[in-house]
């Protein structure tokens, strides 16, 4: 139940990511006209997220013996005519460790937001996380501006943690590798006992695994609320209008 708890959770935190990536740069662009300005704005908005994503590469990188070739913060636009909000120049290796140092952001986001909820609203994992505690927490201190700066931080990291497509190119190897292992197993009769300690350590980390991506995605759902109402009320003042149109081939 944790783990369908858990894809449920991700899979619209996923897609709630790229859409406010797309809205913030329409809606600076429609109020300014300027699509370089639309771009940095959405840098300076993530800035946090940015900078612990980029840290997250470069430290896994370093702990796994890779080397890197200096790390870039600020708007660029890649081989592929891609924007860009910071990079790591990492050497190719092999894919186990590449698809580590590409998942580190995911999993330093997942702790940084526990973080903020721990010191920001005084929920720390083991004390029966739950989203509803961060709600009323954010409500009953709503007049302290460092509740917003909490909220403003778990909204930046939650949208700039998500591994990108370039992270995830490693991950196929190794899924196909793990899984064809495991069948094999299977087929030759393996039958795996998991102590019931281990299961429930395991179901307490998902817990709160979801518990962090729950408050990730209701933050980002209230920043999605706001940026829809702002620009129905662009339109109706006259405001130039943004079309999101997917490219065909």
């Amino acid at each position: 139940m944790s783990i369908l708890l858990f894809l449920a959770i991700f899979i619209p935190t996923l897609l709630l990511q790229r859409w406010l990536h797309q809205h913030i740069q329409g809606l600076a662009l429609a109020l300014t006209g300027n699509a370089g300005c639309a771009v940095r704005l959405l840098f300076y908005l993530l800035l946090p997220g940015i900078l612990l994503h980029e840290a997250s590469h470069y430290i896994a990188a370093r702990l796994l013996f890779v080397k890197t070739n200096g790390v870039k913060i600020g708007v660029s636009q890649t081989r592929s005519k891609q924007i860009s909000l910071g990079s790591v120049n990492i050497n190719h290796t092999d894919p186990v460790r590449e698809s580590l140092i590409g998942i580190a952001p995911f999993v330093v986001g997942i702790g940084a937001i526990w973080l903020i909820a721990g010191i920001g609203f005084d929920l720390w994992p083991g004390r029966g996380l739950n989203l509803g505690k961060f709600i009323a927490s954010t409500m009953e201190y709503a007049r302290d501006w460092t509740t917003w700066l909490g909220v403003y931080l778990i909204f930046a990291v939650s949208t700039a943690m998500i591994p990108s497509e370039s992270d995830r190119e490693p991950w196929g190897p190794v899924l196909t590798f793990i899984g064809a292992l495991v069948a094999i197993l299977f087929l030759l009769g393996w039958t795996p006992t998991v102590p019931p300690n281990v299961i429930e350590t395991a179901r307490q980390f998902i817990d709160a695994l979801n518990f962090a991506l729950g408050v990730a995605l209701a933050v980002n759902a209230c920043v999605a609320g706001l940026l829809l109402l702002f620009e129905q009320t662009w339109r109706k003042m006259g405001g130039r209008p943004v079309e999101y149109r997917v490219k065909r081939k």
